[in-house]
C-alpha cells in the first residue's frame, strides 16, 4: 500500500565566488581592465573569462600565468593566493644622496667659482636614482622653460664643464647671469626657451662670455608648498 505522497524537489544551483575567481576579479580591477577590454584588446575568450571571474569554473595555473602576464599580477597569487598580488618594485642600485639647494644667483656664480663647496646653500634635499656625480638643486624663476619646469619648480643640476649636447637642458652663466635653456649650435650657438609664452626668445651669446654651469637632469614641483 502507498501511504501519503512522495515529494520531489529540483536540485538547487548555488552560485558562489571561489577564492581564485575573487582574486582574478581583484586583479582586473587593480589593472583598470574590464571584461570587454580584455576580450577586445587581448583576444581572451569571453565565455571562459566570464566563467573564471564569476566562479562557475576554475582556471589552471597555465591560465593564471596568461592572466598574470597581462594584468601584471603574480600567477602564484592568482592561482593559490601565495605572496603579494604583484612583485615588489626593484630597489634602486643607486643610493640616496644629499645635495645642496642654492640660490638662482649662486648658480650663475658657480661657473666662475668652480667649486660647489664655496657656494652658500639654502638647505639640502635627498634624491635617489642618480649616478655618481656632483649635483645641486635650485628654484626656477620665470616661464621661459615652463613646458618642463614652470616658475617655482626645482631642478637638479649635474655640475660639469663639458661641451653641451644639442637639444640638452642646461644652466648657463652668461656674463655672470644665470639662465636655464636648451642648447643648440646649428647653424649658430644659441640658448633656446622651451615655453608656452611666445614672448620668450632665444639667447645668442655671440661674443659674450658664457660657460656651462651644469646639465639639468631632473625637474619637479612641490604641490604641497605652503
Amino acid at each position: 500500500m502507498h501511504f501519503g505522497t512522495e515529494c520531489t524537489q529540483e536540485p538547487i544551483t548555488v552560485l558562489w565566488m571561489s577564492d581564485r575567481s575573487d582574486r582574478l576579479t581583484q586583479a582586473m580591477k587593480a589593472a583598470g581592465v574590464s571584461r570587454t577590454d580584455a576580450v577586445e584588446s587581448w583576444g581572451w575568450n569571453a565565455n571562459s573569462l566570464k566563467s573564471h571571474m564569476n566562479g562557475h569554473r576554475d582556471f589552471s595555473f597555465k591560465q593564471a600565468m596568461k592572466y598574470g602576464g597581462r594584468l601584471k599580477t603574480r600567477a602564484e597569487w592568482l592561482y593559490e593566493g601565495l605572496g603579494q598580488m604583484r612583485e615588489a618594485p626593484p630597489k634602486s642600485k643607486r643610493p640616496e644622496i644629499e645635495i645642496p639647494v642654492i640660490s638662482w644667483v649662486s648658480a650663475g656664480q658657480l661657473a666662475d667659482i668652480g667649486d660647489l663647496d664655496q657656494v652658500d646653500e639654502l638647505t639640502r634635499i635627498t634624491v635617489s636614482g642618480l649616478p655618481a656625480a656632483t649635483y645641486f638643486a635650485t628654484e626656477v624663476r620665470g616661464d621661459s622653460m615652463d613646458r618642463v619646469s614652470p616658475d617655482g619648480s626645482t631642478i637638479i643640476v649635474r655640475v660639469e664643464q663639458e661641451r653641451p649636447i644639442p637639444g640638452g637642458f642646461y644652466v648657463f652663466s652668461v656674463n655672470g647671469e644665470t639662465i636655464f635653456k636648451r642648447y643648440y649650435d646649428d647653424p649658430i650657438v644659441r640658448f633656446e626657451p622651451f615655453s608656452t609664452n611666445p614672448a620668450n626668445r632665444p639667447t645668442y651669446p655671440m661674443n659674450e662670455r658664457w660657460s656651462v654651469v651644469g646639465q639639468v637632469v631632473r625637474s619637479f614641483i612641490d604641490l604641497d608648498r605652503g
